[in-house]
């Protein structure tokens, strides 16, 4: 609770508050899942129909394509939404550091540090990078 509110604090003297309630990169990776989801239910389907007796130990009656189906959907849901969550975890990682310590990031990495701040201006024009 302390770190996420020291994390609050120092968006806010920043004037960065902006940037904690746009949630694109959290939207991005939560569509990634969808589409996973989707496309491991698609596959669960086509196991289904290449193997008749796939889901019969189930004893699901007519409907064994559907239940293929959401089977794959949930299994791929929960595999990509462990994986999505690192990456956010990276991503919001990244953010709290380079709002923090511009600077030292531009001294250790200056080639990175000027296509982050590139990016920056094109999304959040608004917001001054360096004080």
């Amino acid at each position: 609770v302390e770190a996420g509110r020291s994390v609050f604090e120092l968006f806010e003297t920043k004037g960065w508050s902006s940037i904690i309630s746009d949630d694109l990169c959290d939207r991005v990776l939560e569509l990634i899942c969808v589409g996973v989801g989707l496309l491991t239910g698609l596959i669960g389907v086509l196991f289904a129909y290449s193997d008749d007796q796939l889901l019969e130990a189930l004893d699901l009656g007519d409907y064994e394509k559907l239940d293929a189906f959401f089977i794959g959907l949930i299994i791929g849901l929960v595999f990509s939404s462990i994986l999505m969550s690192v990456v956010g975890a990276g991503v919001n990682a990244v953010i709290v550091c380079f709002c923090d310590s511009p600077q030292e990031f531009e001294a250790n990495h200056p080639e990175l540090s000027l296509e982050m701040r590139d990016a920056w201006v094109l999304a959040w024009p608004e917001l001054v990078i360096f004080e």
